[in-house]
């Protein structure tokens, strides 16, 4: 029951905010806008399961990366819209964090609510959910996978196997990182536990395939952002938006706010307390785990405080030669399973202390993540309100729609993927890329109109026939250009139908 109310204490804790403030359980900077735009376009299909859709360009072949979270969250966001579809799953990638630390804590002879504590509220995990990545929220699944390795228990292998098959279902990227891992523990372990594991192995495998065959042509390298990495200097270093962590941010407590950066945010903070807690547990294997993926979390080039030292990192360029390492773009996100090591080191650090010392020191670290990491507790919110004028194109001809601006400062070229759950009709906007896909004056004018200097409005409208969307503040300006708008909204959104006739400006 304390571990249970424990967890109560943290969700309402992550989730304080939606009190104030209805929306979704993430930052507006990030990639919560895409994330949620592919949740919605499932809960429509639903039972049917879409290998794309038409209502944004390029995305006709779209597998989703997270199949569990977004089946999981399509299915309530069908029942009862997007604040519990989204939400719960953000809620309970951080349950399964808290259960997988308390087990793997258990197994270690560790105090389970430092373990569940710990990877509840990890950095890593919280900045990750923070900016959208819903696919990182199996982290409790691979804690509780790698709990169960060199287990003497029958069955242990298996279960093993069972849990990281799943975890990959959730989401590739720290699969990945977690399929190392447990091989490395794997050839650690008493050979006993062997035929287990290698029973578990294969079951991982076999769970794994068919989501391996719908990302074959990822797995391959296609759309991979390959090329150097740009060594540069990162004010943001405590967030490190960028290929990998900053050297100091594993150890310098702080927050520090991305202001109106469109970033995604992934915390390198170990936690002063928990590394104090790790290194009164003494040896273990869990120091390999945790020493290795926060090395290979520097990604390719060391920085200390937001300036590139030059120095490459070993450890990333030796996980670049293993199956599928190259494809790594964050490396950062090895830290996530730095959290389950970091968890049972810290449970076990626990134990050493009196019994006595005992609670209030898992109190203590919880009050160390939660407030001196860079990552906000309670997490912050993505608000779901649309504009005014996309409530109003039901009688407007046109098929598609070009939100305006469509990049630029402050601009979320996603935000109006979220608010197509309004209008339901296709975009003219591709998910992965900012900007109007209109290669015309006017459309390159439309596409610039948030840049400090924007295009001029051009003597004539070159646009296919379509409805402009503009978002609140930005209607005078595209009036210059396409007249009186057909419809107008109270938050001074407003949109006009355009026939896809070139017409000369007034």
């Amino acid at each position: 029951m304390p571990l249970v109310l424990a967890a109560i204490a943290v969700l309402l804790l992550v989730a304080a905010r939606l009190v104030v403030h209805p929306g979704l359980l993430a930052s507006p900077g990030g990639e919560v806008y895409g994330h949620a735009w592919v949740q919605w376009w499932h809960s429509e299909a639903l039972p049917g399961w879409p290998a794309g859709t038409s209502l944004a360009e390029g995305a006709a072949s779209w597998p989703v990366i997270d199949p569990l979270p977004t089946a999981f969250a399509a299915g309530l966001w069908r029942m009862f819209g997007p604040l519990v579809g989204y939400n719960a799953w953000i809620l309970l990638a951080v349950a399964l964090a808290f259960a997988g630390g308390a087990f793997l804590a258990k197994q270690e002879d560790g105090d389970p609510l430092t373990g569940g504590l710990t990877l509840a509220l990890w950095p890593a995990l919280l900045g990750s959910l923070m900016s959208g990545l819903t696919e990182d929220g199996g982290l409790g699944l691979i804690a509780a996978g790698l709990a169960l390795i060199g287990r003497d228990r029958p069955w242990s292998g298996v279960l093993a196997g069972l849990s990281l098959g799943l975890a990959a279902w959730c989401g590739l990227v720290i699969a990945w990182v977690a399929a190392v891992v447990a091989v490395g523990l794997t050839l650690a372990s008493n050979r006993r536990a062997w035929p287990g594991l290698l029973l578990g192995g294969l079951l991982a495998g076999l769970i794994v395939a068919p989501l391996a065959l719908v990302h074959a042509d990822r797995l391959g390298g296609a759309g991979h952002r390959a090329g150097s990495v740009i060594a540069r200097a990162e004010p943001l270093w405590r967030l490190n938006p960028w290929h990998g962590i900053d050297l100091l941010s594993l150890i310098a407590p702080g927050r520090q706010d991305p202001g109106d950066a469109l970033v995604r945010i992934h915390p390198g903070y170990l936690g002063i307390v928990p590394l104090l807690l790790a290194v009164r547990s003494g040896w273990s294997r869990w120091w390999v785990v945790l020493v290795g993926c926060a090395l290979l979390a520097l990604g390719p080039v060391i920085s200390v405080a937001g300036e590139p030292t030059g120095v490459p990192n070993p450890v990333a360029a030796l996980a670049h030669l293993l199956p599928l390492g190259d494809l790594l773009n964050h490396h950062g996100r090895a830290l996530l399973i730095g959290g389950v090591a970091m968890s049972a080191l810290a449970a076990r650090g626990v134990m050493r202390l009196p019994e006595r010392a005992r609670l209030p020191a898992a109190l203590l670290l919880a009050v160390d993540l939660a407030l001196l990491s860079p990552a906000p507790v309670p997490l912050p919110i993505t608000p779901l309100d649309a504009p005014d004028a996309a409530h109003m194109l039901a009688d407007l001809p046109g098929e598609h729609v070009l939100v305006v601006p469509a990049a630029g400062p402050g601009i979320h070229f996603q935000r109006p993927l979220l608010d197509q759950r309004i209008h339901q009709r296709p975009l003219r906007l591709s998910p992965n890329r900012p900007g109007a896909p209109i290669e015309t004056d006017a459309g390159m004018w439309l596409a610039g109109l948030a840049f400090p200097q924007p295009p001029p409005v051009p003597e004539e409208i070159d646009l296919p026939e379509m409805i402009v969307l503009a978002m609140p503040g930005y209607a005078e300006d595209v009036a210059a250009g396409l007249g009186t708008p057909d419809v107008l909204g109270a938050d001074g959104s407003a949109a006009w139908a355009v026939r896809g006739e070139t017409m000369p400006v007034d």
